[in-house]
């Protein structure tokens, strides 16, 4: 059971890489539909004369100097709040005896090797915080090195690696929102038994 339940985790990262492809694809068919002149399948990969010049100079002037910056500056800021979120949860909830009694109530309900390790959720959140920095910090980086080739691919390369940054990004905000939902919850319940 444990195993399933770890790769029912592991299939979210896979589906991130799989939903900035779908999106990645379905913006390129809107741009490419959208400067053509005549609107075709066929058109999206025989590209008319001058789409691949019309299509780099918009990417050059509006959005390779912004997705620099703002995907360094993303990445800056999860790396520095990264250990914060990390340890605090781990103070509140994690360390705390109600969660460890709980934990040791439900191992000892489902057994030793249906039930995840005490850190799982914890360590989860790290790892996709990890990958949320890591892909920010390659999204900005390959603004100034894929985003210099002046091709189609190259700007199709950028944006999918920067709306894989965005969906690791979403993940990981869910992560956090279901760690601070459990860890308000443990804290309601220490608060209801200090009243007691």
């Amino acid at each position: 059971m444990y195993l399933a339940k770890s790769y029912q985790a592991n299939s979210k990262e896979v589906w991130a890489f799989i939903t900035a492809a779908l999106i990645t694809a379905v913006l390129y068919a809107l741009l490419i539909t959208s400067i053509s002149e005549k609107a075709h399948f066929r058109g999206l990969f025989l590209l008319e004369p001058g789409t691949t010049a019309r299509v780099f100079d918009f990417y050059a002037k509006n959005l390779r100097g912004s997705l620099f910056t703002g995907f360094l500056a993303l990445g800056g800021f999860l790396m520095s709040a990264k250990t914060f979120i990390i340890v605090n949860m781990k103070k509140e909830v994690y360390d705390s005896a109600k969660y460890k009694q709980d934990w040791l109530d439900g191992r000892e309900l489902n057994g030793a090797d249906n039930y995840p390790p005490l850190f799982r959720p914890l360590r989860r959140l790290s790892n996709i915080l990890f990958y949320t920095i890591t892909f920010s910090f390659i999204a900005s980086i390959s603004q100034l090195t894929i985003g210099l080739f002046e091709s189609i691919p190259s700007v199709v390369a950028c944006t999918f690696l920067v709306i894989l940054a965005l969906c690791f990004l979403m993940l990981s905000l869910y992560l956090i929102k279901k760690n601070l939902a459990t860890m308000f919850d443990y804290l309601d319940k220490s608060h209801d038994i200090d009243k007691s």
